[in-house]
């Protein structure tokens, strides 16, 4: 299914809200959070649509929607189209900060650290000698996510040998920031000589790729620098 302008502003509103606030989202709540002026029916009639499609999923318990990995793959899509960035103040405030830094090593750790405040989940950076430099893990707990079983396991089997997992992945990414989905989702790139090194953010599907994309992108110029 081809979405319209308006459906796609629909499925926006409803990402963003949903990796908000972890609930089902109805659609007198996607009115009110429109840019522009429309009747409650005609959303209601937009969200049929987009449930049929597979890009949304009614929760059995509630008449609000969820996106799928289906409504999640066509928001990234369009969002990376958008090509959005960190704003000038981010980013003046990461250049200023990683200057201060001049050991690689702290770098590297500052790198995932940083990541992991700009994103709310797990920050991972991979140098060329498979040495795993990881901050955010305590704050898997406090995801809804987690009390999922299945959510738990996929995560931690990534977990417990990311380099194996990354030098598979390593081999289809390229320098642009890629998002793979699925019950583990990441945003990752590559940097450094011949794309050795790669960073990434860890998380679930429900994750804010509008500051994970550019903060990716960004701290990857900025450890490109260093070479």
């Amino acid at each position: 299914m081809k979405l319209n302008t308006r459906q796609k502003q629909v499925l926006k509103t409803i990402v963003e809200e949903y990796v908000k606030h972890s609930l089902p989202v109805g659609s007198a709540h996607v009115v009110e959070m429109l840019p522009f002026s429309v009747s409650s029916a005609t959303i209601r009639g937009d969200m049929v649509e987009l449930t049929e499609s597979g890009h949304l999923a009614q929760p059995h318990t509630s008449a609000g929607r969820i996106p799928t990995e289906a409504g999640f793959k066509d928001y990234i899509e369009t969002m990376l189209y958008e090509h959005k960035e960190l704003s000038l103040r981010q980013q003046e405030v990461l250049s200023t900060h990683f200057k201060r830094l001049k050991n690689l090593q702290e770098r590297f750790k500052e790198a995932a650290r940083m990541l992991s405040e700009l994103s709310g989940s797990v920050g991972l950076l991979m140098d060329d000698a498979n040495q795993i430099y990881m901050s955010g893990l305590s704050k898997l707990p406090q995801l809804p996510e987690f009390r999922d079983e299945e959510f738990g396991a996929d995560f931690m089997e990534l977990l417990e040998n990311p380099a194996e997992s990354f030098k598979a992945l390593m081999k289809q990414t390229s320098s642009q920031p890629q998002v793979v989905l699925g019950k583990t989702s990441m945003v990752v790139t590559k940097f450094g000589p011949g794309g050795r090194q790669v960073i990434s953010v860890i998380g679930p599907m429900r994750m804010s790729y509008g500051k994970t994309l550019p903060a990716v992108e960004y701290i990857a110029k900025i450890l490109n620098q260093d070479f």
